[in-house]
């Protein structure tokens, strides 16, 4: 494994570098907007020094870039996304658990012949 890759500073300044570079900003307007010189922001892309968060906050500010992506390589769509489909998932567990036993069964029942019966279909040719 590449040092880079076990190096978190390495991997967030790639991927500021990444956006950067995608958004046409230059090294120099980054620095003059965080007031640091560019070799700072070199040392920042090639993951040399511990970026603060209140700098990473402030370059994900300019770069108009979710702090998530900087940290994770998520893109904040996807973070919605899956929030989204988490909590539909949970809204349908308390549907579930508010019905009565008899409902359970009878719900129960139902999915057991939808999925039967899509597993019985074979695919056309």
């Amino acid at each position: 494994m590449k040092k880079e890759e076990t190096n978190p500073y390495a991997l967030i300044g790639s991927r500021i570098k990444k956006i950067r570079l995608e958004k046409n900003i230059d090294k120099s307007f980054l620095a003059e907007q965080l007031d640091i010189s560019v070799a700072s922001i070199d040392s920042i892309e090639r993951g040399r020094v511990k970026i603060t968060m209140d700098v990473l906050f402030a370059i994900s500010d300019i770069l108009k870039t979710e702090m998530n992506y900087f940290l994770t390589g998520i893109p904040n769509s996807r973070v919605v996304l899956a929030t989204h489909i988490l909590d539909n998932y949970i809204e349908a567990f308390k549907f579930i658990n508010s019905l009565s036993p008899k409902q359970k069964q009878v719900f129960s029942d139902m999915l057991t012949k939808l999925t039967s019966k899509s597993s019985n279909k074979q695919p056309k040719k």
